[in-house]
C-alpha cells in the first residue's frame, strides 16, 4: 500500500458564500458571465420533464464522446442513454434513476457513442492528463484530481460559453461554493462532480474501556481527553501524524467560523488574526506531541499501516480502502470543533469534470458533464450502480442525499455533512497543488519546532 500521505487529494482554495438569499446573474452563450442561476421559486427540476430542451444543439452530428470516469461501462452506457431519452422526449416521468431498468437503457439506440477509458475514484492526476495529451489520446471529458492544476497546465477548456445557460446549473440544485472553486479570474474550467471531506478515522482496538468511543461530533477538549485515556491504557500512537490536522483546525480556533485552509485567505486580510488562529492550532497539536499523544512512527514504521494507531486524519475518499485494511475495526469521527453546539464546518475537496481543449465535441462534453453531475436521475443511477462510499454529491437534491445517507459505512457521516454543506470550506487535497504540498511539508516540521509561523515557507 502506498504511503498514506500520497492518497490525499486536491481542489481549489476558496471560502464559499452561502446560496441563501443569493441570486446570481449571467448572460447567454458567448458572454463572459457564468452561469445563469435562477431563483428557486422560478425553477423546475429539469429531471422532472421528458420534453426536449430547446436550447440544446442537436446531437445528430456527434459520433463519439471519449470520457475518463471511474464508472463501469454499464453505468456510462445508461447515463448516455438517459441523456438521449431526456433530450428527445423519450423519458417516462414515472421512472427515476432508482427504478429505471438498465436493460431498457442499454437497448436505447442513441445517435452517439460514449466510450470510457476509466480513471480512479478521485480522478486523473496531472501526470496522467499530461501523458494523455502527449500521446494525443486525451479524452474529451475527464474527472480531474485537481482541476485547477489541469487548467493552469493548459489542458482544460474554459466553459463559460458552453454552460452559461445550462438547465442543470441552477441555484436550486447546486452548491455555489463548489462551482466557484472551479474558476479563476472569472473563467470556469470544471464542473464539480462529487466531493470528499476531511475526517478523523479510528481503530476500535484502541477505544478506552471505561469511557467508550468518542462521540462522532466532538470538541478539541473532548479529543484531547480521549487521547489521554487511550495513551494511558494502550501502547500505541494515540494520534498518528497529528500535524496533518493543522490546516483544517482553523475553524475550531476561530469560534467555529468557516476558516480557509491553513487560514490562507484570512492571512491576506488580517495577518495578526490569522497568525493567532494558526498558532493556536499549531500549539494544540504541539501539545499532543510533547505529551506523547501523537507519534509519526513506532519502531520506524507508520503506526497506521502497522495497526498501532488509535486515530489519524484522512480524506473520506479513502474510507473504503481503510475499511478493507481494517476489516470490521474502522470507525469515523468529525474533525474537532470549538463548541459542542456547533453545526460543523466541512473541509471539502471537489473532484471535477474537465473538458479537453483538444476536444472536437466541447459543447456535448460540457452538456454531458453537467447532466451526470446535477440531473437527479443521473445522480441516483450513479449512486445506485456504483460503490460511492465516502464520496458525496454536490447537488442539493433530497433523494440523492437520502440514498447516500443509506450507505452502511459512511452514511451517518454523510447525513451530518448534508446539513452543513453551506458552511463548507473548499480546500486543496492533492500533491498536484504546490500550496497543499508545501503546507504539508512545512507543518510536518513546524509543529515539532519552537518557532514563529513563516507563511513564505508554508504557502510558497
Amino acid at each position: 500500500m502506498k504511503a498514506r500521505s500520497l492518497i490525499n487529494k486536491f481542489a481549489s482554495v476558496i471560502l464559499c458564500a452561502s446560496l441563501a438569499g443569493a441570486v446570481f446573474t449571467g448572460c447567454k452563450k458567448g458572454d463572459d458571465m457564468f452561469p445563469v442561476i435562477v431563483p428557486p421559486a422560478e425553477q423546475s427540476d429539469p429531471s422532472e420533464t421528458s420534453e426536449p430542451r430547446e436550447d440544446q444543439d442537436t446531437d445528430s452530428d456527434i459520433s463519439q464522446l471519449n470520457v475518463a470516469l471511474p464508472y463501469s461501462d454499464l453505468t456510462i452506457q445508461c447515463l448516455a442513454a438517459m441523456l438521449y431519452c431526456k433530450n428527445n422526449g423519450l423519458w417516462d416521468s414515472a421512472d427515476s434513476g432508482l427504478t429505471i431498468d438498465t436493460d431498457y437503457l442499454s437497448s436505447v439506440a442513441t445517435s452517439y457513442v460514449v466510450t470510457n477509458v476509466g480513471c480512479g475514484s478521485t480522478g486523473a492526476a496531472l501526470d496522467s492528463v499530461r501523458a494523455w495529451s502527449a500521446s494525443d489520446e486525451i479524452p474529451d471529458l475527464f474527472l480531474a484530481q485537481d482541476s485547477n492544476a489541469v487548467w493552469k497546465a493548459g489542458y482544460a477548456a474554459g466553459l463559460n460559453g458552453y454552460l452559461s445557460d445550462n438547465a442543470y446549473l441552477t441555484g436550486q440544485g447546486i452548491y455555489a461554493g463548489a462551482l466557484n472553486a472551479d474558476s479563476e479570474d472569472g473563467v470556469f474550467y470544471g464542473v464539480p462532480h462529487y466531493c470528499s471531506v476531511k475526517i478523523v478515522m479510528g481503530n476500535i482496538e484502541f477505544i478506552p474501556e471505561e469511557s467508550g468511543k468518542l462521540q462522532t461530533k466532538n470538541t478539541t477538549e473532548d479529543l484531547s481527553d480521549y487521547l489521554e485515556e487511550i495513551s494511558g491504557e494502550y501502547e500505541c500512537a494515540a494520534f498518528a501524524s497529528a500535524y496533518e490536522l493543522i490546516p483544517y483546525l482553523g475553524s475550531a480556533f476561530n469560534d467555529d467560523a468557516p476558516t480557509s485552509y491553513m487560514a490562507i485567505e484570512e492571512y491576506s486580510k488580517d495577518r495578526e488574526s490569522a497568525m493567532e488562529i494558526i498558532n493556536s492550532a499549531s500549539s494544540y497539536v504541539r501539545d499532543m506531541y510533547s505529551n506523547s499523544l501523537a507519534l509519526d512512527s513506532i519502531d520506524g514504521a507508520d503506526p497506521v499501516y502497522s495497526r498501532k494507531a488509535a486515530l489519524w486524519v484522512d480524506s473520506s475518499a479513502n474510507v473504503r480502502a481503510w475499511s478493507e485494511y481494517y476489516p470490521g475495526s474502522l470507525y469515523l469521527l468529525h474533525l474537532p470543533c470549538y463548541d459542542a453546539s456547533n453545526v460543523g464546518v466541512p473541509y471539502v475537496s471537489t473532484y471535477s469534470l474537465c473538458v479537453s481543449k483538444k476536444s472536437a465535441n466541447t459543447d456535448f462534453a460540457a452538456e454531458f458533464a453537467a447532466f451526470i453531475s446535477y440531473d437527479t436521475d443521473a445522480q441516483l443511477l450513479i449512486y445506485r450502480l456504483e460503490n460511492m462510499t465516502g464520496l458525496m454529491p454536490l447537488t442539493r437534491n433530497d433523494a440523492v442525499w437520502d440514498l447516500v445517507s443509506d450507505d452502511p459505512l459512511f452514511g451517518h457521516m454523510a447525513s451530518d455533512f448534508r446539513q452543513t454543506m453551506d458552511n463548507a470550506v473548499y480546500c486543496p487535497d492533492s500533491y498536484d497543488s504546490k500550496v497543499f504540498t508545501r503546507t504539508n511539508e512545512y507543518t510536518a516540521e513546524f509543529v515539532k519546532q519552537d518557532e514563529d509561523f513563516d507563511p513564505e515557507k508554508c504557502y510558497g
